[in-house]
């Protein structure tokens, strides 16, 4: 086994120093107890391939720098000793940081830790997975996918490898071929190997920049037009790129330091349902509901018994739209909820009452619009 270290300086305020921020922010942790990892192996299956390359980013708070350890098997019986090794490393850290780790980084190696009978560390430290925070978000970025590659060309990331994780496979096998025949080609191949695990530390770093746009937003204003209401909000650091995406209920988009959403207005009749919906009898003639003890006194037959999907309220007027996602809180702030139907799921709100509201409304009511 061979370990290769190296240093790199932050300097505050690029994108790297940017990244590691991102993550303390979103996860919570402190700098120095975040570490970056990612493996090389010699295919997908933990039972009949091998690892070779194990990586991993940080940041030394005492020497101020950012640091990189890979731990190479130069051999074919190094694998225990890396596993053994990077099990003591990680557990001087509270959490492990990786892009798609828990599809197959993290599964892979614990299949390899049960089967050299040694512990598994990843039970004992906190696992963050990049991509699994970020994956819903592909509207917002406008990309069919959020594979590492992808998101790497998002963030302005050049890699200096070309090869792909398969590729690297062969590459490996021509390295231990040219070291058995002590080849002076088996170290370029080391360093094509090497440098492709670099990258990928690099890029799963440079990944949690899309953290900003998942960070809670702040209120900031909001401006009524004649069919929209724009709220304007700020955000906790400025955004990588501006971005947005358009959904049935709302626009959302991002520049700088700033998002806005814009929610729909219009003007016209819609349901408000009862939930206890045998509690009330429904008028036909009238087209709405009434509570039993006020519709005893209706004639019979001008009333029968009220079923879900007619056991509403109709009313006309003007109306905020919001994503169903924001029911609950909106019903928990106590605002009456409309609808087109008893199937639909877009709720409306009556403008007059949404105009009441302060800022600490719209600052709890702001994750429940987004999170669709």
């Amino acid at each position: 086994m061979q370990k290769i270290d190296q240093t790199k300086n932050l300097t505050p305020g690029d994108d790297r120093s940017r990244a590691w921020k991102a993550l303390c922010l979103y996860t919570g942790a402190a700098l120095t107890d975040l570490v970056i990892f990612d493996i090389e192996t010699t295919g997908l299956s933990a039972n009949v391939s091998s690892l070779y390359l194990i990586g991993a980013l940080w940041y030394d708070a005492q020497d101020r720098q950012m640091k990189m350890c890979q731990w190479f098997a130069d051999d074919y019986i190094s694998e225990c000793a890396i596993l053994e090794t990077f099990s003591s490393f990680v557990s001087g850290f509270s959490t492990i940081v990786h892009y798609n780790g828990s599809g197959f980084d993290i599964p892979y190696l614990e299949k390899k830790y049960r089967f050299h009978h040694l512990e598994n560390p990843f039970a004992a430290i906190r696992s963050f997975d990049i991509y699994r925070e970020v994956r819903k978000e592909k509207a917002l970025f406008d990309s069919s996918s959020l594979k590492l590659s992808v998101v790497e060309k998002l963030v302005g990331f050049l890699r200096a490898d070309n090869y792909s994780g398969r590729e690297c496979i062969q590459i490996y096998s021509e390295f231990m071929q040219q070291k058995i025949f002590r080849s002076p080609q088996a170290e370029k191949e080391k360093e094509k190997l090497l440098l492709h695990n670099a990258d990928d530390l690099r890029g799963t770093l440079l990944s949690s920049l899309l953290l900003y746009y998942k960070l809670p937003l702040h209120f900031s204003d909001k401006n009524w037009k004649s069919d929209t209401l724009c709220i304007t909000c700020q955000t906790q650091e400025n955004v990588p790129f501006p971005c947005g995406r358009e959904t049935e209920d709302f626009i959302l988009s991002f520049e700088e330091n700033r998002a806005c959403i814009t929610l729909s207005c219009t003007e016209g009749c819609y349901c408000h349902f009862y939930e206890n919906y045998k509690d009330y009898f429904y008028l036909p003639e009238e087209d709405t509901a009434i509570h039993k003890s006020v519709g005893i006194y209706v004639e019979k037959e001008f009333r029968e018994p009220a079923k879900a999907s007619n056991c509403y309220l109709k009313k006309a007027g003007k109306f905020v739209r919001f994503p169903a996602s924001s029911s609950d809180y909106l019903t928990r702030h106590g605002l009456t909820l409309f609808r087109e139907s008893y199937r639909t799921k877009p709720v409306f709100v009556l403008k007059d009452e949404i105009e009441k509201q302060d800022s600490l409304f719209w600052e709890e009511v702001l994750p429940y619009i987004t999170s669709v």
